[in-house]
């Protein structure tokens, strides 16, 4: 069964534009993918907030920089080869089930498809399910680096020295990679469901090994163990596992190909899966990779060496993420940004209709509304909670790093920003897109970058200017996500362009790197303002 929200659409509503003679959800859009990112960061500073470490270093080395090539090879290797499967494969059943080609075919709106062809029956030649679903080796590949990074210690020193936890960690990888990929991919291909099961609790059961392995890894390389080290080993797969969930059930050859032998008509681009990948990998990956310590206020920014056991540790180039009230709220507020736009976005991809639409054509007749509320309800449908994540986002740069209250000159232009652009992007963008005025959206897309460039620059000025390396390639990855996605989804750009209608389906991407890149935009734009000074 999908994921709720997901999945197979009842005929039961007509489709209000752009959906041809298709129909339309009216079941609410799932809440808890997006309430998770907030149960995450929760835990985590419910558990370091009792901790005696203040920081995490995350130390730069063969270990760290090992990971991280791991993540982005494997990151980079799995979207395309489940884009892959989604589009060839969706491409193959509509040929064979039409008799006509099924790239042709799917130029047709996903709508108009599902009116054609729910409860099609057909069967996929073998050749061409070898074809869209071929050996995933980058998703390989980076699997082996991430296990390997577990040879080098966390003092980001060369020396190959694993521990006894750290080299069951690199066999976990190499079993996990294995049982995820060729196997996995056999039993979706021809839907052994039987088989699938007995893998998914396989690949369950490693990613939860994995946690506890790194977790011992980690702690048993420092001079104090901390709980919090736990929350982000075990949590970070947990994630992981939960995305994976939630992707099957919103993509094109997923969960309903699974149960039913047939493509998803119903494919939902703005999930949280992609998202919530990302963040799992790095939550992983503080863990793995990152040395507690204890900041002074004399020097926030020195490296303490209470916690290393290796002089390399301290020698090593690093880079802190502060433990406190300012680093919270900037990830509450900026990685939070991610699931208050889905709740929007969402709706409008879902054809909810649009509480300003007007006989006159008029873009701002209800400027303070978005759509009626079927997913998520008007609120959460409306522009104000994302102008109120804008405008925490920039309060919490007037937090010090010792929990108190400060401000200059710099603090009061960003909370500015942040309220210009919340205004800007939440209302006035938006409006644009629900109208339908492609002249009015691109008009406001232009002050949407100049102020993510503005707030990049202010962010990037702290820490003597080494800020900058995260708040601009943040603010460029926030920017690119955005144009992404929208040339991805069912309602965007194509939409505006072409007088409501829905974007083919070929054109819907479920493994958009919008969303990706999105969040990682916010990941580094918010480590940027988690530093004070």
């Amino acid at each position: 069964m999908a994921a709720k929200g997901y999945g197979s659409i009842p005929a039961s509503e007509s489709s209000a534009r752009g959906g041809g003679s298709g129909t339309k959800t009216t079941m609410k859009g799932p809440m808890f993918e997006a309430v998770w990112l907030f149960v995450l960061l929760g835990v985590f500073a419910a558990v370091a907030g009792t901790s005696g470490a203040n920081t995490i270093y995350l130390l730069i080395g063969a270990r760290s920089m090992t990971a991280l090539a791991g993540y982005l090879v494997m990151q980079i290797g799995l979207w395309r080869a489940e884009r892959r499967w989604d589009e060839d494969g969706s491409a193959a059943w509509l040929e064979a089930v039409s008799g006509v080609g099924g790239k042709d075919v799917k130029s047709q709106t996903p709508e108009e498809l599902e009116a054609k062809y729910s409860g099609g029956v057909a069967t996929i030649p073998e050749d061409k399910l070898k074809a869209a679903f071929p050996t995933p080796w980058g998703f390989l590949v980076g699997w082996w680096l991430w296990g390997i990074s577990y040879l080098f210690p966390l003092d980001g020193s060369t020396n190959v020295s694993p521990t006894v936890p750290g080299v069951v960690a690199c066999v976990i990888c190499f079993f996990v990679s294995y049982v995820a990929s060729l196997p996995m991919a056999d039993s979706v291909m021809h839907r052994l469901l039987k088989k699938k099961t007995i893998l998914s609790v396989m690949f369950l059961l490693g990613w939860i090994a994995l946690g506890v392995a790194s977790s011992l890894d980690a702690t048993a390389q420092v001079a104090k163990s901390e709980p919090f080290v736990w929350i982000l080993c075990m949590l970070g797969p947990v994630t992981i596992v939960l995305s994976q969930k939630i992707l099957f059930g919103a993509r094109k050859m997923g969960t309903l190909w699974e149960a039913s032998g047939a493509p998803n008509f119903h494919p939902v681009v703005y999930n949280m899966g992609g998202p919530l990948f990302v963040f799992g990998w790095f939550l992983l990956f503080l863990g793995t990779s990152g040395l507690p310590g204890v900041a002074s206020m004399d020097n926030i920014y020195a490296i303490d060496d209470s916690y290393a056991i290796s002089s390399n540790a301290v020698a090593a180039p690093y880079i802190p993420l502060f433990l406190n009230a300012r680093t919270l709220l900037s990830f509450v507020f900026g990685c939070g940004m991610v699931p208050i736009v889905r709740f929007l976005d969402y709706a409008h991809d879902e054809d909810g209709k649009w509480l300003g639409e007007n006989p006159d054509g008029k873009v701002f007749e209800k400027w303070w509304l978005g759509t009626d509320g079927t997913y998520f309800g008007v609120f959460l449908e409306s522009p104000w909670p994302f102008v109120l994540f804008w405008t925490g986002y920039g309060l919490s740069a007037f937090l010090t790093f010792d929990n108190g209250w400060a401000g200059g000159w710099r603090e009061i232009v960003l909370l500015v920003n942040c309220l210009l652009q919340g205004v800007d992007a939440g209302i006035l963008i938006q409006q644009n897109l629900y109208a339908g005025n492609i002249a009015g959206k691109m008009k406001f897309s232009i002050p949407f970058v100049l102020l993510f460039l503005a707030l990049a620059i202010n962010i990037g000025s702290r820490w003597n200017w080494l800020a900058l390396a995260f708040a601009l390639p943040g603010a460029m990855l926030i920017v690119l996500g955005q144009k992404t996605v929208f040339g991805d989804r069912k309602r965007g750009d194509y939409t505006m362009q072409n007088g409501g209608k829905a974007n083919p389906y070929d054109k819907v991407l479920v493994y958009s790197w919008g969303e990706v890149f999105f969040m990682i935009g916010w990941i580094l734009i918010c480590w940027g303002q988690a530093m004070p000074l």
